[in-house]
């Protein structure tokens, strides 16, 4: 198995050297005006190499093993794991799979009661991963993912979907939340000041990635994270896991050095357990590797948030504001968690449980750890969601969040 690469390795010299492939088989479907505008299939395949001589780190990219590499030097250098294993994980989907072949069963779904705008990502990807300590791992993965936009004059509704299976009452579903958002017209102005508010599946996706990433041993070692190891960052309610072993988009067996990987608790009940670390790392943290290498910044795999014990209907009871989406994240300190986030289509106001209209542009401007000490209840529903502003795939609840700062953006 990957008897090139084996060669490779074997012929570099080095005191330590990794070799990643990644292939990549892909289609784009571009929606406008609720037609196909666009179809695009790319097809990719290149090496990672990592390469630790006279105690330098170095790092490169190459389309081919007959490409002499261009290694750029690296402060903190990839130790690869001692694991001599062979691992091969053969996924063949074949739902996804002949997607490839025939998109009329995925094609004929686009149907809306509002012009619809969107992306739909069709992707199967294989890692190959030989390493001069002995490991050679081979895994595939197929996904299908899309986010949908529907326009009803002035208001707008957005939902996403992604998974493992191409299923396409998912795809119904997606369109008809999206279509449901876009429906809930009225205007309604609000002050700046604090409200109750509850983050959708979309807005989560958002704000959780930027938690995984201070999760990263690389960001809290740089000084770019909130998180302390065994703090109290959020409420008891709360937890956040990075789950690759699930049968979720972007779950691998081993990370690039070479270790397997687990279904960990970043976040457990509001505490923050878990730093994602690689083999760097784990000597700076007296910790093992999480299984999380990426050679240089550790980050999760996919995420979820366990769910709550309450209906979303009975999350809409109270007075406060639905945010549907969010876009433009920016962290004005990554240490302390100050950041602000412009909600984007349906920010509707509730009182009493009941729409009395959609408010216009609004600015989450807040820190986000006291976001999540805020989270008053989760939802039982969850929903598997990734797209473009939220890359990295995630199973989330809606969240009911306590003195949520607002501005007029």
């Amino acid at each position: 198995m990957n008897e090139e690469m084996v060669k490779y390795v074997q012929e570099v010299k080095g005191e330590e050297v990794g070799l990643l492939r990644v292939k990549m088989r892909r289609i784009i479907i571009k929606l406008v005006e609720s037609k196909v505008a666009t179809i695009q299939r790319m097809t990719n395949s290149y090496y990672f190499l990592a390469l630790k001589k006279d105690s330098q780190g170095f790092l490169g990219r190459i389309s081919d093993l007959n490409e002499k590499p261009k290694l750029a030097p690296v402060d903190f250098f990839p130790v690869m794991s001692k694991n001599e294993r062979e691992y091969k994980m053969v996924r063949n989907n074949t739902s996804i799979l002949s997607l490839f072949d025939d998109l009329s069963p995925l094609l004929s779904l686009i149907e809306s009661e509002y012009p619809l705008y969107g992306i739909i990502s069709i992707d199967d990807v294989e890692r190959s991963l030989v390493t001069s300590k002995g490991f050679n791992g081979t895994e595939n993965n197929q996904s299908i993912s899309g986010y949908f936009r529907t326009k009803n004059r002035d208001h707008s509704g957005q939902w996403a979907f992604s998974s493992t299976n191409f299923s396409p009452s998912q795809v119904k579903d997606s369109i008809k939340k999206a279509n449901e958002l876009a429906s809930i017209t009225g205007k309604y102005e609000i002050s700046e000041g604090k409200y109750d508010v509850i983050l959708s599946p979309l807005v989560m996706g958002n704000l959780m990635e930027s938690v995984a990433r201070m999760a990263s041993g690389y960001a809290i070692m740089s000084g770019m994270s909130m998180l302390k190891l065994g703090e109290k960052v959020g409420s008891d309610k709360f937890t956040l896991l990075d789950t690759p072993k699930e049968d979720r988009p972007n779950s691998w067996g081993f990370d690039d050095e070479g270790t397997f990987t687990y279904n960990k608790a970043i976040i457990e009940k509001g505490v923050f357990t878990t730093p994602l670390l690689n083999n760097e790392l784990s000597t700076v943290f007296k910790s093992p590797s999480t299984g999380n290498a990426g050679w240089i910044y550790p980050s999760a795999w996919n995420l979820e948030v366990k769910e709550g014990d309450t209906s979303f209907e009975s999350l809409l009871s109270g007075n406060l504001v639905f945010i549907n989406n969010v876009w433009y994240t920016r962290f004005q300190n990554y240490a302390e968690g100050d950041f602000s986030t412009v909600a984007r289509d349906a920010t509707v106001v509730y009182k009493n449980g009941n729409p009395v209209g959609v408010v216009g542009r609004v600015r989450i401007a807040d820190n986000l750890k006291k976001i999540l000490k805020n989270i008053i209840e989760l939802s039982r529903e969850r929903y598997s969601v990734r797209w473009w502003d939220a890359p990295m795939q995630g199973v989330y609840p809606y969240a009911l969040v306590k003195d949520v700062r607002l501005s007029v953006a």
